[in-house]
């Protein structure tokens, strides 16, 4: 008898360890992300580029922060302007909240409903200025229709693929689209797959890092319309939108996923200027709409790497030319440069696109990398990397870093 409750002992004394070894195991797996990430800088603002945040609506949660303590945290989280967008509503401007707060740059533009879905309008710097919610979305609507009477007015198609609210008419152009929009990436995870949501709303309070790997994953139908706008007529700019909604709130917790701290450092926009900064904010304005309008500029999730130290151009004789630009010239005498950062962690990937048709796919070596021109079209290059967590269980895939606008060749 003795013997038999030794045994059992033994057994009980068993189970319990390798339950605590699998639990021990298991959060190990879920507080990894290999391999580690250097400290994090904010994305910053450098001769070269200027990072800022596109379509961010301040009424997006409960807690309905306002537009002082949004410019606070987006200028904290390293960035130097965002374009703020609530629904068919300009309250924001009637209200004085469109300035500089210390060296951040707030504008507010409006998200308008119109008959095949909501557009981004930036209308502030014409004459449309102080027109009510309704008048913009008009003008907005005859302009995607062709109408061209406001011609400093310019739009962008916002979460043209959400699921609660898809676009619906893509056979005429905007200026832009929204090739990223993080409220379209939450909806879509949760709608086609509810019991990884769910998993992930639990990984979250332990890994936000983690969280977001798994849920940045851009939407191919998305990709592929802004390249066919721009293989058959160039100069379509793509953007990340910072639009989101609470999908998971607990309030006993102080707990909400996503949030603005959260969505202001996971990723953003980088512009390209090609002069120096205005030091008036209206100008500064204008110049910054200027070059969104020209493609300008690159989409980057920043919680993967700062995007200090990448780059892409077509180097040729005559000068080089970047993201919105186009070169008319013999392409032979050309090549694309691109670089990345000597820090990054991850094993990197590139991705070079010739009107939506895949070219060229490497590993990445070393931080510069030179291609050959095949022919004309409109390219287009993305950085992909690949952490993963120590089992590979819970994070094991590439995941965009970089996504830039093409340049065009003609």
């Amino acid at each position: 008898m003795g013997t038999v409750g030794t045994i059992k002992g033994w057994d009980r004394k068993m189970k319990h360890w390798i339950l605590s070894a699998f639990l021990g195991l298991f959060l190990f797996e879920v507080f990894s992300v290999l391999p580690s990430r250097t400290i994090s800088h904010p994305t910053g603002e450098s001769p070269e580029f200027i990072s800022g945040l596109i379509n961010v609506q301040p009424h997006a949660s409960s807690e309905a922060p306002n537009i002082p303590e949004l410019a606070r945290l987006a200028k904290e989280n390293g960035h130097s302007f965002a374009i703020f967008a609530d629904q068919d509503s300009v309250e924001g401007r009637s209200l004085g909240l469109e300035k500089n707060y210390e060296g951040f740059d707030a504008f507010i533009e409006v998200e308008s409903t119109t008959p095949s879905g909501d557009l981004l309008v930036f209308f502030s710097h014409t004459d449309l200025e102080k027109a009510s919610p309704k008048e913009i979305s008009k003008a907005a609507y005859e302009r995607f229709q062709g109408n061209l009477s406001k011609p400093d007015l310019f739009l962008s198609v916002s979460h043209p693929s959400h699921n609660k609210r898809p676009w619906t008419q893509l056979d005429r152009f905007p200026d832009g689209m929204e090739v990223i929009n993080f409220d379209s990436l939450f909806w879509r995870k949760l709608i086609s797959n509810p019991l990884d949501f769910f998993g992930l709303s639990l990984l979250y309070p332990l890994n936000p890092f983690m969280t977001a790997l798994r849920v940045a994953q851009p939407y191919p139908k998305d990709i592929a319309n802004w390249d066919n706008m721009n293989s058959l007529e160039p100069r379509h700019f793509g953007i990340l939108s910072s639009q989101f909604n609470l999908k998971v709130h607990w309030p006993k917790l102080n707990l909400s996923w996503p949030n603005y701290r959260d969505i202001f450092r996971l990723g953003s926009n980088v512009v390209f200027p090609n002069e120096p900064l205005a030091s008036n904010f209206q100008q500064r304005k204008k110049q910054i709409y200027r070059w969104i309008k020209e493609g300008r500029l690159a989409m980057v999730f920043q919680a993967i790497h700062p995007f200090s130290g990448n780059d892409f151009y077509l180097k040729c004789p005559r000068g080089s030319y970047r993201s919105g630009e186009v070169y008319r010239g013999d392409p032979s005498t050309c090549e694309f440069v691109v670089k990345s950062p000597s820090t990054l962690p991850y094993s990197a990937k590139l991705r070079l696109f010739r009107n939506g048709e895949l070219q060229k796919e490497i590993i990445l070596n070393d931080s510069e990398t030179h291609l050959p021109v095949t022919g004309t079209g409109q390219f287009r290059v993305e950085m992909l990397v690949r952490p993963h967590s120590f089992f590979w269980i819970l994070l094991r895939k590439w995941v965009p870093y970089v996504l830039y606008n093409p340049i065009f060749i003609s």
